[in-house]
């Protein structure tokens, strides 16, 4: 089959017919602006094991139709098998088309439509029937490197993004963890965020899960944070008593020993545990046939490179929770505690930037209905801006949490 694209900025209409069909050959119709794109899709074909796909470059002016009809005119005559997608593309290329079928009576040129978040295709040359042919996906890299991008990948111990080892005993740990967490958020934050302090400027054994500060230092370091030193221990207790943290001892320096490198990291920042219940919990999400997953692909901690080269000074974002239904890409920042405007446009910015239209964006707050009127402004910035919440009640609620997170990407 030779599958003719015309080419659109959205980048997700230009792939999604060759992941459903699997052609010969693509045909991309556009200016010279698509050449970079393509060998970005060249790649991504490869990665799902369409190497042997053939793409062809046709460059047409946006304002000459009869360019446009020679060039269409050209590759029918050249291929008897050809399926025009007109999922996206310049208006003037489907004017073209129609003049080429009309042209070319005796050729069966096939013309179709993907409703990309159903994955249904409408052939637009027949009697408006519909078919839906399996379920195209890609992962959370590649629909980043669709759209220029890169997902830095780094160890337990480094900023990049870390690939969770979701064993038994450790989901056993975030538990008891996240059960201590949801009894009291503010209070939360304010021990983890001594914690965080301490291992940033304490000195960390060879194992990396013990580290020692003095009393002194620690409090020179929040002085510079703009905070004071709080002895209350509430949430450290708790954190001892579940053998999360094996030893506190801060009868002169202070000394703390973790159970294990993945509990610190989810102990070293105030929101990390909040990332990890979402993340976790959509990773776990079934259909309804108990089977398939709901979300293909789930990361946490997404720490994106916009051009791809990861050279100095590049433009990077972090995401706290990305997810993948098939080709529909999920943002989900994460915020547990005050939080202004911005953290909004942010998260708005880089879905977009690495969704385009077909990006769903949520944001996941315990605070937003105890911010009185900031709260109410914040709500109605993020509904201006197609932004999800789900908010306290919801997360505090197992399986309300479970039926938000499983239809994220419908929206």
């Amino acid at each position: 089959m030779t599958l003719v694209e015309f080419f659109e900025k959205t980048a997700i209409e230009n792939i999604c017919a060759s992941l459903i069909d699997m052609p010969d050959r693509i045909v991309f119709i556009g200016n010279k602006s698509m050449e970079k794109h393509i060998a970005r899709y060249e790649e991504i074909l490869a990665s799902k094991g369409l190497e042997k796909t053939e793409t062809i470059k046709k460059f047409v002016s946006n304002s000459r139709l009869d360019n446009a009809v020679k060039i269409l005119s050209e590759i029918v005559e050249t291929y008897d098998d050809c399926v025009f997608d007109i999922t996206g593309g310049e208006e003037i290329l489907n004017v073209a088309l129609g003049i080429v079928c009309e042209k070319y009576p005796l050729k069966d040129i096939q013309i179709q439509k993907i409703n990309i978040k159903d994955n249904v295709i409408y052939f637009c040359d027949k009697n408006g029937v519909t078919t839906q042919k399996g379920n195209p996906s890609l992962s959370i890299e590649q629909n980043v490197k669709l759209y220029g991008g890169k997902v830095l990948f780094g160890g337990i111990n480094q900023d990049d993004t870390y690939r969770w080892d979701l064993t038994p005993d450790f989901l056993n740990d975030f538990e008891k963890m996240w059960k201590i967490c949801k009894g009291n958020f503010g209070y939360w934050n304010l021990q983890i965020g001594l914690l965080k302090t301490i291992n940033e400027n304490g000195v960390v054994s060879c194992d990396q899960l013990t580290v020692t500060i003095s009393q002194g230092a620690l409090e020179n370091a929040l002085k510079k944070e703009g905070r004071k030193f709080n002895k209350t221990k509430g949430i450290i207790n708790a954190l001892c008593a579940e053998g999360l943290i094996t030893n506190f001892d801060d009868s002169d320096d202070i000394t703390i020993t973790y159970k294990n490198e993945q509990v610190k990291r989810c102990l070293s920042q105030e929101g990390q545990i909040l990332e990890m219940k979402i993340y976790i919990t959509a990773k776990n999400l079934s259909e309804d046939d108990g089977v398939r997953p709901v979300y293909e692909d789930a990361l946490n901690g997404v720490v994106i490179d916009w051009d791809g080269k990861n050279e100095p000074f590049d433009t990077e974002n972090e995401i706290d929770v990305m997810l993948m239904h098939d080709i529909v890409p999920v943002f989900i920042s994460c915020k547990n505690g005050d939080f202004s405007a911005e953290e909004l446009y942010k998260l708005n910015t880089v879905a977009e930037r690495f969704g385009g239209k077909y990006a769903k964006k949520v944001l996941v707050t315990t605070a937003i209905d105890n911010m009185r009127d900031k709260g109410k402004y914040l709500t109605t910035r993020a509904n201006d801006m197609r932004i999800q919440l789900i908010k306290e009640n919801d997360i505090l609620d197992d399986a309300k949490l479970s039926k938000r997170l499983k239809t994220l990407w419908e929206f």
